[in-house]
């Protein structure tokens, strides 16, 4: 059975690089990720704790996934070296689960799941571990107690969720589409320009931005443009006060 999986796997990655490249070239502008890709379905490979699992994925609409923009919110705030949050932190990961349960196709995620349960010794030990955390921390106070508060919630993140962190990330950006389109090229620059473009010529920032995107980045580059604009305007108008 595997090696049908592995032949069907390659048969796909042969017909994505002789038939995909052509058709990708002819696409311009904003399209749903199955579209772009020109399949529903794909086999790839996906890591999975520093080794890798084959499962076939299913490309998703925008309209199919869920809450990313808070999603990219909240990763935005980490790259500005925010701390995130435990409750911040329980959403990305509520987000990403959310992720790979849409884009899993085979198998799906409560397979790999129930494959997973119940033979992860480490996950069954945090789980105890939680248990005896849960049990002593009512009986403490003070720094003691603010210690073994933040002992649980990392351990409450470990043991919340069964898939591992890499899989999880490498699920969500297939479900996301990242790499798949030109959306890492648009650039704070750019995104400004569209928004002058935007106010002079009239329409919206997105009709200034060349590229191949998914049908879920039109809105997300509307938004950000807007924001980045108006923060724009406010500082010169300020800088023109002075």
């Amino acid at each position: 059975m595997f090696e049908k999986l592995i032949e069907a796997a390659v048969e796909k990655a042969l017909d994505r690089r002789t038939v995909r490249p052509d058709k990708k070239l002819t696409l311009e502008g904003y399209y749903p990720l199955p579209e772009i890709m020109g399949q529903l379905y794909s086999w790839v490979f996906v890591p999975f704790r520093g080794m890798e699992i084959l499962v076939e994925v299913r490309y998703l609409r925008s309209t199919q996934l869920p809450d990313v923009d808070k999603l990219s919110h909240l990763v935005d705030e980490q790259r500005k070296n925010i701390k995130l949050t435990h409750q911040q932190m329980i959403e990305v990961m509520n987000i990403q689960e959310e992720c790979c349960r849409a884009v899993l196709n085979r198998p799906t995620f409560e397979e790999l799941e129930r494959a997973i349960y119940g033979k992860d010794r480490v996950l069954e030990s945090k789980r105890a571990q939680l248990a005896e955390i849960r049990k002593k921390i009512n009986t403490l106070g003070g720094q003691e107690r603010h210690e073994l508060q933040m002992e649980c919630n990392k351990v409450e993140l470990f043991t919340g969720y069964v898939l591992p962190d890499d899989t999880m990330l490498a699920l969500t950006n297939i479900a996301l589409g990242i790499d798949k389109t030109d959306i890492k090229k648009v650039t704070k620059e750019k995104i400004l320009a569209a928004y002058s473009k935007a106010r002079f010529y009239s329409g919206k920032p997105s009709d200034y931005i060349p590229g191949i995107f998914t049908d879920g980045d039109k809105k997300n580059i509307d938004d950000y443009a807007t924001m980045l604009g108006c923060e724009e305007e406010v500082k010169n108008s300020k800088k023109r006060g002075k």
